[in-house]
């Protein structure tokens, strides 16, 4: 909101909280929405993330968005190979090399050294509960929180296997609620060709079918590593109960369905950003500069909104299906 002072247009200080939500690759998106947002003076005083969110959000309150940045825009398909730690326990990588970057990246701050209230949101693979992570390492929280069931090991947090905050908040809105913000934005990423999102929007895998699947893969896959992979006890640490690859992927569907059944409504925040994400794919890290770019596009077209300038002329609409006075912006929906 401006006013006019001696026929200057004087800009009043625009603050708001973000929630980053996952997409893997798409994810990117992120870096690309903050950067548009910083290079406009918008003020962003409050983040939560989950998944790839969580990461660049670690990042943004860490000081480091623009060493992100440049290793994402680095990355090659050979380089990320330098993460694929294997196990046999949990899923298909470790994620201590993961682990390692996230240390660099968050320069080993915890939650309580932070300038900026941040909250990374992961899920409590037993009981498909939301934990909301606010204390102790930010590297370790994210690492949590990144760990998709069946091909990163669940991260042991204090006796509790955790994984990807996605599986319960696609985007974590409800975890930046509760931080305050004085109005909440909400980054969505998610697309048609995530799985996640194409089971709860057209609802045409069931589960079970699901389970069926995954099974008839397990009898084909411990045919070729018998009694390795499909472990429930190896690497199990005093106190801490192990997750196997099947139990961790079949507990990810049923805590999926679980969320799918309670997710009818739309993301309750005050605006919502969608960068036109939908022709990548999760895996398409190498196309980091795109993704970036299709951040900022959006965030810029949210501007107007966030500032109060908004006119009929700007390329914003309205989302149909969300409560009264909940934009979207960055994909052209229909109004």
């Amino acid at each position: 909101m401006g006013e006019t002072t001696g026929g200057a247009h004087v800009m009043h200080k625009v603050e708001i909280g973000l929630a980053l939500g996952g997409g893997a690759a798409r994810g990117l998106a992120h870096i690309g929405v903050l950067l548009e947002l910083q290079a406009a003076g918008v003020a962003v005083t409050h983040v939560a993330g989950c998944s790839f969110g969580s990461i660049v959000g670690a990042a943004y309150v860490c000081g480091t968005l623009a060493e992100l940045e440049e290793l994402a825009r680095s990355l090659s398909r050979a380089e990320l190979i330098r993460y694929a730690d294997a196990t046999f326990s949990g899923g298909v990588l470790r994620g201590d090399a993961l682990l390692e970057e996230l240390r660099h990246l968050t320069r080993g701050l915890r939650f309580e050294e932070l300038p900026v209230p941040f909250a990374v949101v992961a899920t409590d693979l037993e009981t498909g509960a939301p934990v909301v992570l606010r204390t102790g390492s930010i590297a370790e929280a994210v690492r949590a929180s990144m760990s998709v069931p069946g091909l990163f090991a669940p991260a042991m947090v204090e006796g509790r296997a955790l994984v990807d905050g996605g599986l319960v908040e696609l985007v974590p809105v409800t975890a930046l609620r509760e931080l305050r913000p004085p109005r909440a934005v909400a980054v969505d990423v998610s697309s048609q060709d995530d799985v996640w999102t194409r089971v709860a929007t057209r609802a045409r895998l069931s589960v079970g079918g699901v389970r069926r699947r995954w099974r008839r893969l397990r009898g084909a896959a411990t045919d070729l590593v018998p009694g390795r992979v499909f472990t429930l006890t190896a690497h199990a640490r005093p106190g801490e109960r192990a997750w196997g690859l099947v139990r961790t992927v079949l507990s990810a569907f049923d805590i999926t369905e679980a969320r799918l059944q309670r997710d009818a409504s739309p993301l309750e925040a005050d605006l919502v950003i969608r960068p036109d994400v939908r022709r990548f794919h999760g895996h398409q890290f190498d196309r980091a500069a795109e993704i970036i770019a299709a951040g900022r596009v959006a965030a810029r077209q949210a501007l107007p909104l966030l500032t109060g300038t908004a006119t009929v002329a700007d390329p914003v609409s309205w989302t149909r299906a969300a409560p009264p006075l909940l934009p979207v912006v960055g994909r052209g929906v229909a109004g």
